[in-house]
């Protein structure tokens, strides 16, 4: 049976031997700010890392297991407002998705399971109103989207099943303005676009993606 003195020494060697096995590396701007901030184990990325713009605002914090992403992640734009965030399980991307303008409004929320889109997705004005609402699943275009205009009227919607459906936009009269097919999540087939009064202007073609006619 080991003695408390016994005990005390032996925590204090493997300290000793956590602290040999780690160290953390700071970098410097030529101004003499802080650049980076990264701490090592065994030469592998490990716990949270730091980066700083030449004015030493925070530019990223992200969190690493052996070299691997694991944890939350932070982007700040060089004003200090926050530019992005999301959680990485394992290298991959996993739940919700936020990105933000200068001024740290939120213009983009997406969902993500083991790294691809999956779930709800939603793009903003500056302003706040929600520009585009859809679904992701399995990274393909799912169920009904919805297109608004800076006042929250609907302006287009989409259908999809696995990426393949059609969009439709329409102008302020109610008229058709646009009736667009796809596949895979790309544009495919016809991309028919009418005038205000609904005569049909112009046909284009698309082969995956790719303008054809």
């Amino acid at each position: 049976m080991k003695t408390a003195s016994q005990i005390t020494v032996i925590s204090f060697v493997a300290l000793l031997l956590f602290i040999a096995c780690s160290r953390t590396k700071k970098e410097y701007w030529d101004n003499g700010k802080l650049q980076s901030e990264l701490t090592y184990k065994d030469g592998k990325l490990e716990g949270k890392a730091t980066w700083y713009y030449d004015n030493g605002v925070k530019e990223q914090e992200v969190f690493y297991h052996q070299n691997v992403l694991n944890g939350h992640l932070m982007r700040w734009h060089k004003n200090g407002n926050p530019e992005s965030e999301s959680d990485y399980v394992n290298g991959k991307l996993e739940g919700k998705a936020l990105s933000f303008d200068m001024n740290g409004n939120k213009v983009l929320e997406e969902t993500y399971v083991d790294d691809t889109l999956n779930g709800p997705y939603f793009l903003y004005y500056p302003n706040g109103t929600v520009k585009v609402e859809g679904y992701y699943s399995k990274g393909f275009f799912t169920g009904r989207w919805l297109y608004y205009d800076m006042k929250g009227n609907v302006i287009g919607t989409g259908n999809f099943v696995h990426g393949t459906g059609i969009q439709k936009a329409w102008w302020p009269n109610g008229k058709l303005k646009r009736e667009i097919n796809y596949k895979d999540n790309l544009k495919h087939g016809q991309d028919r676009i009418y005038d205000e009064n609904g005569k049909l202007e112009k046909v284009l073609k698309y082969d995956e993606g790719v303008l054809v006619d």
